[in-house]
């Protein structure tokens, strides 16, 4: 019953709220999602979504524009290797559009492995590893600012834990950025990352509900460009940057065959964000994707 009233909780508060999400751009959210509800372990799936988002009106408070719109269509491939081994891969092609222009492109690839350990027929314990590959271009020819990128132009390592019990689960992980890119206006040096998500999770049927709640804590405070005067370049760190995030994710899935899988998911943080050097500021955030389950 408890269970029952906190994903209602969630879905009614997605409703009604507005969302300054950091999540999951950036990568680190692919890693502790617990497999979905009523599928089997041994159960490969290809899955081909559509996310919209949208940061908000509200300027940064050093005055930098944001009314940023991304619209992303993504291929994601979660294969089942043995019993209690997945290895995970997701692609986004995103358009992003506002004040200042818009940009379209392939994203950053993300690939995670998952080893499973299953205790005592009840408890599952599953430790991950990967990271996110920077393919994405980070410039355009009218020199537009990594809020307008499609991807962060770094590789990223990403480990992570997850435990779950029942319809319970909670994870956490952590995203450690290697270097600088090479965005024209901003050349951002992006903090870690450490998130921590707990959720619960249910199946009535063919229908399948989540809800979690999803933490993220900037370490270091981002930098960026200071000043850019050949051959010597400056990069300062943003003071009070490195803004924390507490998100309520829920999600809806359908079974409509055998086969086939079709869910509906949106986000709520709490927390507005004051900085939006990396573009991963959202007050709205909505996705569906279809699903194809298959053994390998």
């Amino acid at each position: 019953m408890i269970g029952k009233f906190f994903i209602a909780a969630l879905f009614g508060i997605i409703l009604i709220q507005p969302a300054y999400s950091q999540c999951s751009d950036a990568g680190i959210c692919f890693l502790g999602k617990r497999n979905k509800v009523g599928i089997k372990q041994d159960l490969s799936i290809f899955s081909l979504g559509y996310q919209y988002g949208y940061s908000g009106k509200d300027p940064d408070i050093n005055g930098a524009l944001n009314d940023l719109v991304f619209n992303s269509i993504a291929l994601s491939v979660d294969l089942s290797l043995t019993k209690n081994s997945r290895l995970s891969f997701s692609i986004p092609y995103t358009l992003i559009e506002g004040p200042l222009g818009s940009n379209r492109g392939i994203g950053d690839l993300s690939a995670i492995y998952s080893q499973s350990f299953i205790i005592k027929k009840t408890h599952n314990l599953t430790f991950s590893a990967g990271g996110k590959i920077s393919v994405a271009d980070v410039n355009t020819t009218d020199s537009l600012p990594q809020r307008y990128m499609p991807g962060f132009g770094t590789n990223d390592l990403i480990i992570g834990a997850l435990y779950s019990y029942s319809y319970y689960s909670v994870s956490a992980a952590y995203q450690k950025p290697f270097g600088r890119n090479s965005n024209f206006r901003t050349r951002l040096k992006r903090g870690d990352d450490f998130m921590f998500r707990a959720g619960y999770s249910q199946q009535f049927g063919k229908v399948s509900v989540k809800g979690e709640i999803i933490t993220i804590i900037r370490i270091q405070p981002p930098s960026v460009l200071g000043t850019s005067v050949p051959p010597q370049e400056t990069f300062i760190e943003v003071e009070g940057s490195n803004e924390p995030q507490v998100n309520l994710f829920a999600s809806v899935s359908y079974r409509i065959s055998e086969n086939f899988l079709i869910t509906g998911e949106a986000a709520l943080p709490f927390l507005q964000r004051d900085y939006n050097y990396d573009g991963l500021k959202r007050t709205f955030t909505a996705g569906l994707s279809v699903s194809y389950l298959y053994k390998l």
